[in-house]
């Protein structure tokens, strides 16, 4: 992949764990298109995927865990609003309602014996990367498809 801004955004995908390099690797022609023809659109993105790192750097507690929440419910918002049909809203409120669910559970964590925690925050962690994965892929996909509309 090219450097500059592109090389930016993938040492950040690789802090970000993964499954968003995963995502980052399959959306790289993407991703270098937009970095040339729409770098307001890879911006937009870069700007997500480093919320995404600096969440994750922040470690496996609550409060981190809250803060990779945070960044991916910003994705959801935006996906929300551009939703083309009542499927991609549908989605979106689906995934806004399993980010709930998970931070409405963070709070248990501090009730629970210092293992039961531990493996807890565990499986939090790997869900909020399966969710990464998803909304992120999506948030790339629909910012694309938002700068390719607005070309025409």
């Amino acid at each position: 992949m090219a450097m500059g801004r592109l090389g930016a955004l993938v040492r950040f995908a690789a802090v970000a764990g993964p499954t968003v390099w995963k995502v980052v690797q399959t959306f790289g022609p993407t991703l270098t298109r937009l970095r040339k023809d729409n770098p307001e659109v890879f911006g937009a993105v870069e700007k997500q995927v480093r919320k995404l790192a600096e969440a994750r750097q922040a470690g496996k507690s609550p409060e981190a865990l809250r803060r990779r929440i945070s960044a991916l419910r910003d994705q959801v918002a935006y996906l929300r609003a551009s939703a083309d049909d009542e499927g991609e809203r549908r989605r979106a409120e689906a995934w806004r309602v399993q980010l709930n669910k998970i931070e409405a559970s963070l709070p248990l964590l501090g009730t629970m014996s210092t293992k039961v925690a531990a493996r807890e925050r565990a499986h939090v962690d790997r869900r909020i990367d399966e969710l990464s994965a998803e909304i992120l892929a999506a948030f790339i996909d629909e910012q694309d498809e938002d700068a390719r509309q607005l070309e025409s």
